[in-house]
């Protein structure tokens, strides 16, 4: 058996792996199974975000109207699935604020760290044959403001089976958002809003896997 010098070479003198030069930083070697262009067993470099990831689930019910609605807040035994709180317009941007307190005292999802979004999966049902949209949004609390707004990462028009026994499913990429990114403490939440039939009872859950680089 031949003797292995390369583990007596100093440090300066040792090479990287294999396309090291051309890899994209946070990155991770891995034997393949063989991706376009690469054989199988073949080592690629993979992206920190699609290896690190985490599930995440929202769910919420909602009785339509024009505007876009919030959940309610966690206190005083509200039910965090209710999402019954009117953010007095159609259009999420920040022309429309509200109390930060409103935003920050939703039980949801909370970022432990910086992250993106790598893919999601959108359920609705209703008993009306319902358009509506559904937005995932986040929120980024502060030290020096009293008001705040959302900012949506993806806006998603749905509709209705005419029978709550009856869910339709969307995929989405990360191309179907319009932002994927958060940052370290951002606060994400769904809003819902009619887009045709005020007044219908509509539920909805989105589940999506979160990647992190760090």
């Amino acid at each position: 058996m031949a003797v292995n010098e390369h583990k007596n070479l100093s440090s300066a003198n040792r090479h990287f792996p294999k396309a090291f030069e051309g890899a994209q930083n946070d990155t991770i070697l891995s034997k393949g199974l063989g991706t376009p262009g690469l054989r199988d067993g073949d080592l690629e470099w993979i992206v920190k975000s699609d290896i690190k990831t985490r599930k995440v689930t929202f769910s919420g019910y909602c009785t339509l109207i024009a505007n876009y609605q919030y959940p309610e807040s966690q206190i005083q035994g509200q039910s965090p699935y209710d999402i019954n709180q009117d953010y007095g317009s159609p259009t999420i941007s920040s022309g429309t604020t509200i109390i930060q307190k409103k935003f920050f005292r939703i039980g949801n999802f909370s970022s432990e760290q910086a992250g993106v979004i790598n893919r999601a999966t959108l359920q609705v049902s209703s008993p009306d044959a319902t358009g509506f949209t559904v937005a995932l949004v986040k929120y980024t609390p502060s030290s020096s403001v009293t008001d705040s707004y959302p900012v949506a990462l993806i806006e998603k028009s749905v509709v209705g089976l005419s029978n709550d026994n009856k869910v339709n499913t969307y995929s989405l990429s990360s191309s179907d958002f319009a932002l994927t990114e958060m940052a370290l403490g951002d606060h994400l939440f769904l809003m819902v809003k009619d887009d045709v039939a005020a007044g219908s009872v509509i539920y909805a859950t989105m589940s999506m896997e979160i990647g992190y680089s760090k």
